[in-house]
């Protein structure tokens, strides 16, 4: 007789994240309640982390994936930083 070896395979692969919306916040409103929802289960990254699970992807797209991000962040704070030091020197040629 063979063994089911599936009961482990499924409990690494549950979400096991907790979202609840009260009527005090929305003050009873129902329509507030389900987008105050929509808002927490997006920012939690609960929809991402079930769509990423659906479907198997190779280790080698998922190391892509993260030098893209680690590059849009650098890009990011590279953007930023330049951003306040051109404000600066604005700033100082004004100033005179």
């Amino acid at each position: 007789m063979r063994r089911n070896h599936n009961h482990k395979r499924n409990k690494s692969n549950r979400i096991d994240t907790c979202v609840t919306v009260r009527a005090e916040e929305c003050r009873g409103d129902a329509e507030k309640m389900v987008r105050k929802f929509c808002k927490k289960v997006k920012r939690d990254g609960i929809i991402d982390e079930f769509r990423s699970r659906t479907h198997y992807t190779k280790p080698s797209v998922k190391g892509a994936e993260r030098r893209r991000a680690k590059k849009r962040l650098i890009a990011q704070v590279n953007r930023k930083r330049n951003e306040l030091f051109t404000a600066r020197d604005n700033f100082k040629r004004r100033r005179r």
